[in-house]
């Protein structure tokens, strides 16, 4: 059997400490457990360190004082394991280690730390065990399951520390600023950007909530969201993870690029742009820069890839505020025993929820609705929660659910005013239609049709400030 990282010293450091020293004895039992002293896995092993720090637990679970003698009885009379340990002389050995508290934190942080990576060791080689064994049916999922564990590994934390109230202040003024900006009292989620939307989402978007934005193809689902995003990550200062599975990251920065800078996005392609326009363009480029906007763009994501990518990216970024997913319909799970797209989809709303509250963060996803409100009459087009595709699950497992409708794209004259529009004209304030926001579930707010300018040249949602309806 091989020889696992460890560090005897510390361990004896440590112990001689917990017996000598009142200072830190409650900070080092807080930030380890009897498994972190190390132990060779052997069966009915007596490990000396294990159980001296098991005693010493029992005695101040129990009220009682932590000193030699007691240690002895404990080990002697309740546990019966004094001899074997090396008797009373062993607990005299460890004080002997001890040098002072300062120390024995330093070595409570070394034992931590080894037990750690002992364990990730031992994944690692249950991993290889498993891969050789051929222990699964797709690696893909395979290697989702090992990497799950390593992080939950990775997230291990020691007990926080008391923090100086002088290193929090900076966050705090920073926090009340942005609430002061936002003119907005128990403001408390992260900010859509939308003065309305943020009050009928009760301050943003939530921590651990589902949002489903809901819209047939060409409508505006990615320039909303686009908006959406880019508003979460300028207004909170927190990291944002955009997920497109449809469209690049060269693609989607110039959009975001078109929206900060109000240029025209078709000027792009032909570099035609004025002294004004390179003025604007280097505006919206530190914009961009001043934001932490992450944009994932690898086609043809599962379910457990996107679970992966975000646990890691919490674990890396403990800012990360806002996940954005574009688009639900293009996921697909490992589950090969699903042979029915509408349960797939059940799979992915439902764990997309857990993962939400997993993460504690709110998830945005995008869905392409079904044909049904366009074969509606033209009064009756406004997108229903019937209309969301493939699965009902959808509607029960997300917290909000909103609908974009552009009327007069989604009406027959759409077509013929379209070939009247001037191909030529480059004004990025040109070229606008009415858009209606339908919040159309709410579970813990009010629900309602809200009015929006789309100013579609570069893809820009302004709120019109007005509810056309409410419910």
């Amino acid at each position: 059997m091989k020889v696992l990282p460890h560090n005897e010293e510390s361990e004896r450091a440590v112990l001689g400490a917990l017996i000598e020293s009142n200072n830190v004895r409650n900070e080092i039992v807080n930030k380890l457990i009897e498994s972190d002293f190390y132990g060779t896995g052997k069966k009915d092993e007596i490990v000396p360190n294990r159980l001296v720090f098991r005693a010493i637990n029992t005695l101040m679970d129990n009220g009682k004082v932590v000193d030699v003698a007691s240690i002895t009885t404990e080990l002697d009379v309740n546990m019966k394991v004094l001899s074997q340990i090396g008797g009373v002389n062993y607990i005299r050995e460890l004080i002997d280690s001890y040098i002072s508290d300062s120390n024995a934190l330093y070595h409570a942080d070394t034992i931590k730390d080894l037990a750690l990576s002992r364990r990730l060791i031992e994944c690692l080689d249950e991993c290889v065990e498993g891969f050789e064994k051929k222990e699964f049916t797709d690696v893909g999922q395979y290697i989702a399951q090992c990497e799950k564990k390593i992080l939950d590994i990775t997230q291990a934390r020691r007990v926080s520390e008391f923090e100086k109230a002088s290193d929090i202040v900076d966050q705090i003024a920073r926090d009340l600023k942005i609430s002061r900006n936002k003119n907005e009292k128990g403001f408390k989620g992260v900010s859509t950007g939308f003065k309305l939307l943020d009050y009928y989402t009760q301050g943003g978007w939530q921590p651990g909530q589902l949002n489903i934005i809901g819209a047939r193809p060409s409508v505006g689902k990615t320039a909303f969201s686009l908006n959406l995003a880019y508003n979460a990550a300028r207004l909170s200062g927190g990291t944002v993870a955009f997920f497109s599975l449809e469209m690049d990251a060269k693609s989607i920065v110039k959009r975001l690029l078109s929206n900060a800078a109000s240029i025209n996005s078709a000027l792009f392609a032909n570099g035609e742009l004025s002294d004004d326009d390179w003025l604007a363009l280097d505006q919206g480029v530190k914009a961009l820069k001043d934001i932490k906007l992450l944009i994932d763009d690898t086609a043809g994501q599962k379910l457990t890839d996107i679970k992966t990518k975000v646990q890691k990216l919490k674990a890396q970024c403990p800012d990360l505020c806002c996940i954005f997913i574009d688009y639900l319909g293009l996921i697909t799970t490992n589950n090969s025993r699903i042979d029915n797209r509408q349960l797939e989809v059940s799979e992915i709303s439902r764990q997309l929820k857990a993962l939400a509250r997993e993460v504690e963060v709110p998830i945005i996803c995008l869905s392409q609705l079904s044909r049904g409100s366009e074969q509606r009459s033209a009064t009756e087009r406004m997108p229903k929660l019937s209309d969301l595709r493939d699965s009902g699950s959808i509607e029960q497992d997300a917290d909000i659910v909103i609908f974009i409708h552009r009327e007069k794209y989604q009406n027959a004259q759409a077509a013929k005013e379209k070939e009247n529009e001037d191909p030529m004209d480059t004004n990025p304030f040109a070229n606008t239609e009415e858009t209606k926001i339908n919040v159309a579930k709410n579970r813990n707010g009010k629900t309602g049709v809200l009015s929006y300018t789309f100013f579609m040249n570069i893809g820009k949602f302004v709120e019109n400030d007005r509810r056309t309806q409410e419910e």
